[in-house]
């Protein structure tokens, strides 16, 4: 078995030849997608996420109840639920304020 072979947390097995590599719709990496952030790390416990743009830092642990979004300049942040975050139209940062 190859690290490809191994199934990520989250994938949805291909159907009908189609793999869909998007992340579950009721989740937090949706949400964070949907807000413009992208995946940046994991040290096996939590995954980090950015905008770069923004410079706007989402973490969240494996039980996925929360993420913690900073502003990475002033490091300032606060901790959401999913519900709160599906709620959160845009993030305003000190690099970024529309």
């Amino acid at each position: 078995m190859t690290a490809s072979d191994v199934p990520q947390p989250g994938a949805r097995p291909a159907t009908d030849g189609v793999l869909d590599l998007r992340p579950p719709k009721e989740s937090l990496r949706a949400e964070l997608c949907r807000l413009g952030l992208e995946f940046s790390s994991t040290d096996g416990t939590a995954e980090s996420w950015r905008d770069y743009q923004r410079g706007v830092l989402a973490t969240f642990d494996d039980s996925g109840t929360s993420v913690k979004v900073t502003d990475v300049k002033t490091n300032l942040g606060r901790t959401l639920t999913l519900d709160e975050l599906k709620a959160v139209t845009r993030i305003d940062t000190m690099t970024a304020a529309d």
